[in-house]
C-alpha cells in the first residue's frame, strides 16, 4: 500500500465545471418550491407564467443560451467568475456586521486556570488584559501560521466526500484577504497564493500593531517568542495616548466607509502605508481588555459584533477575538470564502491546548510595530456618525446560542433513521410553526464544492412534505426528510434553481422582462425568514428586537421542544435509544 501524501491541490484539474442545469428542470424545481406558499389559483397563474417563459423561442430559452455563452468565456465557473461575489456581497451596501459576517465560537482551552472562569463568574471589568489571554493568543497565532504552512506546502489533505473530491480553491482565499469599501460595489484586495505577508495585525484598545510571525530568515517564531511580542504590545498600549477608533468605520454602511477611507487616504501618505499593512496582514488578533464571563449569550454577542463594534477590523477574511479570560472566537468577512473553510481551520487550531510555559527559541525577535493614522476633523466626524448608525443596529440584534446536549447525530441516524441535516431542518420547520403558526421560505446553504471553484446554492427547505409534517404532527417526518435529501443532492450536483435563475435574471436586457421575475412570489420565495446552515455546530439564533413578530428566546425554547417531541416520536416507532457514550 502506498503511503504517498496527496497534495492539497492535486485534484483541482480533475474537478468538473459547475454545470448549467436545464431550463425545464430548474423551473420545475422552482415551481415545486412555491407550492407550500401559494393558493391553488395563485399556483396555476405562476405555472402559466413559467410555461410561457420556457416555451420554444421564449425569453427563457434566449436567456439560457446567453448563460451558456457566459460559461464558455468563464475560465473556471460561470457563477463565481462572473457574478457571485459582486451580486451576493460587494454590491450590498449594508454593514457587514450582523448582516453578512460569519463567526465561530471556540471551545474553551482545557488548560485555562480555574480562576479565570470562577472568579466573579469569569467577568473581567473593562481595562484589564491577562497573562492567560496573552498565552492563548500566542498559541492561536502559532497554530494559524502552522495551518497556513500546510496550505502553502500542499501538506493539507484534499477535502473529499465518500464519493468525490472537493474543490480546495477557497483555502487560497483566507490568509491576507481584505474587503475594500468602494462606492456602489466593494472589491477584494489582490493577494497572490501563497500570501506573501509575514505579519499579523494586533488590535488592542482600538490601537493597531504589526506583529511579525517569522524571523528575518523566514522561520516561524515559537509560541514563547510571540508571547514576548504580545507583552510588548500590551505594555505599550497601557501607557500610550490612544488614537481615535478607526476600526469602527469598518462596521458602517459600505458607502459611508468608502468615503471615510478616501478621506483618510487623501489626508496623509502615512495613512496609505497604515492601511496597506492592515489590509495585507495575514489575519487579525483582537485582544479585548474585558471579558463577558460565563454567560454564553453575552460571549456570543461580543464575538458577533464586539463591544459597540470597537477593537475590530470587520473587513478581514479571518479575525480572532480573545477576551481577557481567554475565551475566543473567529469572525470573518464572507465574500472571499464560505464559513465552512474557516470552521475547518478553527477546529484544527484548537485541537492542541495552550502550553502554560511555552518554549522561547532564543532567536532575535523582531519587535512589534505600532501603526497609526493621521486624522483630521472629518475623520473624527466620520467615526462619531458611524457609531451613531451602528449603535441601533447592534441594539436591535437579538442573538442567542442554543447548545442541545440530550442527543445528537448518532441518535438521529440510529433511531430517527434519516440524515442529521434533514432531521434538524425539520426541527427548525416545526419550531417555527409552533412559534408563528405558519410556514415560511427557508434558506439552507448547500455546497457545490464538487465543482471547480464551487461555493454554494440554495436548498429550499420548505416543501409540501415539510408543510404537511408540521401541520400533521410529525407523521410525515420520513417523507419530509426524504424530500429534503433530494433537494440537498440536487444542489450539490449543481442543479439548484436559485443560482441558475439569478444568472438568467442578470442576463435580461433593458427592454426585456417576464412575469416569472416580476410577480411577487419570485421575491417572496427568496425572503428567507429562516436562514440555516448544515455546518453550524450549535444553534445560532438571531432576530430583531424591533420586530413584533420575532423573539429569539421563544424560538430557542421551541427548538428545544421540537427536538424533544421528535425524539419521542422516533422512539415510539423505532424503540428507545440506549446511550453508549455517543450522542
Amino acid at each position: 500500500m502506498s503511503n504517498q501524501v496527496i497534495k492539497t491541490f492535486s485534484n483541482q484539474h480533475k474537478l468538473p465545471r459547475l454545470p448549467i442545469p436545464s431550463l425545464e428542470e430548474s423551473t420545475t424545481r422552482y415551481l415545486n418550491s412555491l407550492k407550500p406558499l401559494l393558493s391553488s389559483k395563485e399556483f396555476e397563474c405562476t405555472k402559466q407564467h413559467i410555461k410561457d417563459f420556457i416555451k420554444p423561442g421564449g425569453l427563457g430559452q434566449r436567456l439560457h443560451q446567453r448563460l451558456i455563452d457566459i460559461d464558455r468565456i468563464s475560465p473556471h465557473n460561470w457563477l463565481d467568475d462572473t457574478w457571485w461575489i459582486k451580486k451576493a456581497y460587494h454590491e450590498w451596501r449594508v454593514p457587514v456586521i450582523i448582516n453578512s459576517n460569519w463567526y465561530l465560537l471556540f471551545i474553551d482551552d482545557p488548560n485555562t486556570p480555574k480562576e479565570y472562569f470562577t472568579n466573579n463568574n469569569g467577568i473581567c471589568p473593562k481595562g484589564q488584559f491577562s497573562e492567560w489571554q496573552i498565552k492563548r493568543a500566542a498559541h492561536l497565532i502559532g497554530k494559524m501560521l502552522d495551518f497556513k504552512n500546510l496550505i502553502d506546502t500542499e501538506s493539507l489533505p484534499p477535502d473529499k466526500t465518500r464519493a468525490y473530491p472537493l474543490c480546495m480553491h477557497q483555502y487560497t482565499r483566507v490568509y491576507g484577504i481584505t474587503r475594500i469599501p468602494k462606492l456602489n460595489c466593494d472589491e477584494l484586495v489582490y493577494t497572490s497564493h501563497p500570501a506573501p505577508a509575514r505579519h499579523i495585525l494586533i488590535i488592542a484598545k482600538d490601537q493597531f500593531y504589526i506583529l511579525d510571525g517569522y524571523d528575518k530568515d523566514g522561520q516561524k517564531y515559537n509560541d514563547g517568542d510571540i508571547e514576548i511580542q504580545l507583552h510588548q504590545i500590551i505594555n505599550d498600549v497601557l501607557k500610550t495616548q490612544l488614537d481615535p477608533p478607526i476600526g469602527v468605520l469598518t462596521a458602517d454602511n459600505r458607502d459611508s466607509w468608502a468615503v471615510a477611507r478616501e478621506n483618510l487616504l487623501a489626508n496623509s501618505l502615512q495613512n496609505r502605508e497604515t492601511l496597506t499593512l492592515i489590509e495585507n496582514a495575514l489575519f487579525v488578533i483582537s485582544l479585548d481588555d474585558y471579558s463577558t464571563g460565563m454567560d454564553l449569550d453575552k460571549f456570543n454577542r461580543n464575538m458577533f459584533h464586539g463591544l459597540d463594534a470597537h477593537n475590530r477590523w470587520f473587513d478581514k477574511a479571518m479575525s480572532i477575538a480573545i477576551e481577557s479570560n481567554g475565551r475566543a472566537a473567529m469572525n470573518g468577512e464572507h465574500s472571499p470564502c464560505d464559513a465552512l473553510i474557516p470552521s475547518i481551520i478553527s477546529q484544527w487550531i484548537v485541537l492542541e491546548p495552550t502550553l502554560p510555559n511555552a518554549p522561547v527559541s532564543g532567536r532575535s525577535i523582531i519587535p512589534p510595530q505600532r501603526i497609526r493614522f493621521i486624522t483630521n476633523e472629518q475623520t473624527l466626524k466620520d467615526i462619531i456618525e458611524a457609531e451613531k448608525r451602528i449603535s441601533p443596529i447592534i441594539a436591535d440584534s437579538d442573538a442567542l446560542i442554543l447548545q442541545f446536549s440530550e442527543y445528537g447525530a448518532h441518535f438521529i441516524k440510529k433511531i430517527g433513521k434519516c440524515s442529521p441535516d434533514a432531521y434538524l431542518q425539520m426541527v427548525l420547520q416545526l419550531a417555527y410553526f409552533i412559534t408563528h403558526k405558519k410556514v415560511v421560505p427557508t434558506y439552507e446553504t448547500g455546497s457545490t464544492r464538487k465543482f471547480l471553484h464551487g461555493r454554494t446554492d440554495t436548498i429550499r427547505t420548505l416543501s409540501l412534505e415539510s408543510k404537511a409534517f408540521v401541520q400533521q404532527k410529525y407523521d410525515l417526518l420520513l417523507s419530509a426528510t426524504k424530500t429534503h435529501n433530494i433537494y440537498t443532492q440536487d444542489v450539490s450536483n449543481g442543479k439548484g434553481c436559485d443560482r441558475y435563475l439569478l444568472g438568467l435574471r442578470l442576463l435580461l436586457q433593458n427592454d426585456e422582462s417576464h412575469p416569472i421575475f416580476t410577480e411577487s412570489i419570485f421575491a417572496k420565495s427568496q425572503e428567507w425568514i429562516l436562514s440555516t446552515s448544515e455546518y453550524i455546530l450549535k444553534f445560532g439564533i438571531e432576530s430583531k428586537y424591533s420586530s413584533s413578530e420575532t423573539d429569539s428566546n421563544t424560538l430557542r425554547q421551541n427548538i428545544i421542544n421540537a427536538l424533544k417531541e421528535m425524539r419521542n416520536i422516533c422512539e415510539q416507532i423505532n424503540g428507545n435509544y440506549e446511550t453508549t457514550g455517543r450522542l
